[in-house]
């Protein structure tokens, strides 16, 4: 990632959301990406700014999220707009990727965004899971089962291979069923709940990705996760029940300004005190947990630097492979 991109002053590249996922990057390949970008801001080489942030009303939400690194010489912005579920007839998250060359200021692509969101967003919970999460975890809780499930269903097993069960709660059946159907294709055993608690007691590996907006909310009881489970708190713990999340035995997050500035906000319930940051995790500061018996808490508060990691090598690899459109500038 440290090769500093051409600038084609004639046209800037156009990834379509097809584009994106043609690219087939590897959960390996990601992981590694946006592992490389918080070792950065850990040495200080990379880093994202603030959201800029207009909210129309509950789950109505739009955002610029801007980083950049500066040993691979470029910055991006993404534009992400957030709708209550069942408000339009498309996805209820959607967003578009600018990346540029940092020295020149010119646009090198504009990509879809809404692949790169879901599975970078994987790719951190997975990194924190190979710290956080018992090697030896074999059941995973996934609480939520739109996109995020379905991206996080693929970085977990990937970087937990011995995860045989999986335990699923959605509001709707229908989503509920694909995914559980998604984990059978893998070999995994899989079970539909209506109940909640089901997929957090006796699981080793918790996610929630409940969505903004949803009509209920703080659910989820930290008493219930078990000694040494890790949880991904996916959905900002807009799920968990905020007054007792200081029980767990480790907290991390992916930054800890960015969460003290959104739980200001409102958009965060829980500013902390973490125990570290993702960077930390990243470039081996913090070594993770210490024993089998630690409950973890990685609570997400969504980074533009795995936005920036991740469009830089989908934009790498299109490069290589000739793929995408021109567009003239």
């Amino acid at each position: 990632m440290s090769n500093q991109p051409v600038i084609d002053h004639a046209s800037i590249l156009y990834l379509s959301e097809a584009d994106v996922a043609a690219c087939t990057l590897t959960p390996q390949a990601l992981r590694d990406a946006v592992s490389d970008a918080f070792a950065a801001q850990a040495r200080g080489s990379a880093l994202a700014a603030s959201k800029s942030v207009m909210t129309l009303g509950p789950g109505h939400v739009f955002q610029a999220k801007p980083a950049l690194m500066r040993d691979a010489g470029v910055t991006c912005v993404k534009w992400f707009g957030l709708v209550p579920p069942g408000q339009g007839t498309g996805p209820s998250i959607s967003s578009t990727i600018v990346l540029s060359e940092m020295v020149s200021g010119m646009a090198l692509a504009i990509m879809g965004g809404d692949g790169i969101t879901a599975r970078r967003t994987a790719a951190m919970t997975a990194i924190a899971a190979e710290k956080l999460a018992r090697s030896d975890s074999r059941t995973l809780g996934l609480i939520g089962a739109g996109v995020q499930g379905h991206s996080h269903l693929e970085a977990l097993c990937d970087v937990l291979p011995g995860i045989k069960d999986v335990v699923i709660a959605s509001r709707t059946p229908q989503s509920a069923a694909r995914l559980a159907d998604a984990a059978r294709a893998r070999g995994l055993r899989a079970t539909v709940t209506q109940d909640p608690r089901q997929a957090v007691d006796n699981i080793d590996v918790i996610i929630t990705t409940v969505p903004e907006g949803a009509s209920t909310l703080e659910f989820l009881d930290p008493d219930w996760v078990s000694p040494g489970a890790f949880v991904g708190a996916v959905d900002l713990a807009r799920s968990w029940q905020r007054d007792k999340l200081s029980r767990f035995d480790l907290t991390v997050t992916d930054e800890h300004e960015q969460t003290r500035v959104l739980t200001k906000a409102g958009r965060m319930t829980w500013a902390g005190p973490y125990n570290a940051e993702l960077s930390e995790l990243c470039s081996g500061k913090f070594l993770g947990r210490v024993n089998h018996t630690q409950r973890v808490l990685f609570n997400f508060s969504g980074h533009a630097l795995a936005d920036l990691a991740a469009a830089l090598l989908v934009y790498q690899t299109a490069q290589a492979r000739g793929m995408g459109t021109r567009l003239p500038r």
